[in-house]
């Protein structure tokens, strides 16, 4: 049914549209994703995320939304952090809910299908080179379908003095929503920005949302990206994210996946120039049957480069979690350093997680350390707190809220990190 649902929506695409080199793309893109169809558990990079169950659900793109958007909004993290907003609803950009503070204007901060018409040297410029839609069909069916998205280009020397806040909310009300946001960022030479991705839902139906971001690092410039997920319900995510890096440039990128019924995240970074310094964190917290899969890719193609990934892990009751990190160092890679590791806690005896962090290094000259770690929690500092007289339920969530409140520290914005612990806390 949603196979059906997705080529009835891109025949009307391509009757409507006219002719261009962003048709002849998507054009492109949906031939690549029509042939090859969505990913299925016999291709190893899916083999431990099947997405059987939302094949038969009537999946619909839609532009409605209800007031609780609003009212969601108004008790969301963000509500109290000072922050150029932008806000889409199903994939649709909402101006009247967002809020722009920026007060340069030689950086552009707004919706992808305005600066498409407004920005059209940059946009042409990056739109579809990052992400790939070879063999990779959710990219590809993402580019054929995508509805709208942000759109962050800060020019070369410029700095965005408040962060800017991606919100993308799934409205589930009236029916199960499909919505494809896209974004694109780039940050020219010596150029500095801090980017939240928010996603959270409301509403009774399921929901299925698939994302591409294109990230791309000139010179010189240092980039803080965070991804907050949050979707409640019956929520379906694939997240896709390509981040491009040149010369000297400095990235922080952190991931918190606190809900939803199958989260997927595909986040790559390809190191382009020298001396290239990347910092990988995750969390993901997972309960009843959810399913959390991330998958991260780091390619160093230049040498002196360095990234460090640690990525941890709490899972309860009969939750599944997925750990692939890969680490590329090529022929041309001298002088990598590259440290990558997988820390999870099984709090029942019915969760599970599959990790597999791997090196491919084809370079000599470089210091390489990966490793994954599966266990209870740890039962001496346990034993330590019980000594001085501290409940076990107490004990218990206080080493929890250590071992998380650990990843959700990596993140700048002193605030935001405060109602995160918050947040953290009362999922444990």
């Amino acid at each position: 049914m949603l196979l059906e649902n997705i080529k009835s929506e891109y025949n009307q695409y391509k009757n409507q549209a006219e002719e261009s080199a962003f048709f002849q793309l998507r054009e492109k893109a949906f031939a690549e994703f029509d042939k090859s169809g969505f990913p299925t558990i016999k291709n190893e990079e899916w083999k431990y995320t099947n997405l059987k169950s939302i094949f038969d659900k009537n999946f619909k793109s839609t532009c409605v939304s209800s007031a609780s958007v609003k009212n969601l909004l108004v008790d969301s993290l963000f509500n109290s952090i000072k922050a150029n907003k932008l806000v889409f609803v199903n994939g649709s950009f909402n101006p009247e809910l967002s809020s722009i503070i920026e007060k340069d204007s030689a950086i552009v901060i707004s919706n992808l299908a305005k600066a498409r018409k407004e920005n059209t040297i940059v946009f042409d410029a990056h739109f579809g080179n990052y992400a790939k839609i070879e063999n990779e069909s959710l990219n590809a069916m993402n580019t054929a379908l995508m509805s709208d998205g942000a759109f962050v280009y800060v020019p070369s020397n410029k700095k965005v003095e408040n962060p800017i806040i991606i919100i993308n909310v799934v409205d589930a009300n009236d029916m199960n929503v499909l919505s494809q946001p896209r974004n694109l960022i780039i940050l020219e030479k010596n150029a500095e920005a801090c980017i939240v991705e928010s996603y959270i839902s409301v509403g009774v139906n399921a929901s299925f949302i698939n994302v591409v971001n294109e990230i791309y690092v000139n010179e010189n410039a240092h980039l803080e990206h965070y991804k907050i997920q949050q979707q409640t319900g019956e929520s379906y995510q694939n997240n896709y994210t390509q981040i491009f890096q040149e010369a000297n440039t400095n990235i922080n990128q952190v991931t918190l996946t606190l809900d939803g019924t199958m989260v997927r995240n595909n986040l790559h970074f390809y190191m382009n120039g020298k001396n290239c310094d990347t910092l990988l964190y995750g969390l993901y917290i997972t309960e009843g049957s959810n399913h959390i899969d991330n998958h991260t890719r780091v390619d160093h193609a230049m040498p002196n480069c360095q990234s460090n990934e640690l990525y941890k892990g709490i899972m309860k009751d009969k939750s599944t979690a997925v750990f692939n990190g890969k680490i590329m160092v090529h022929l041309d890679a001298q002088k990598t350093n590259a440290y990558q590791r997988n820390q999870n806690v099984l709090l029942d005896p019915e969760a599970s997680i599959n990790t597999k962090p791997q090196l491919e290094i084809f370079a000599d000259d470089v210091k390489c350390t990966h490793g994954a770690t599966i266990g209870q929690l740890d039962e001496e500092p346990m034993f330590y707190l019980r000594s001085r007289g501290i409940p076990e339920d107490v004990a218990r969530k206080m080493l929890l809220n250590a071992f998380a409140d650990d990843i959700a520290e990596k993140i700048k914005i002193p605030e935001l990190v405060g109602l995160l612990e918050q947040l953290i806390e009362e999922k444990l």
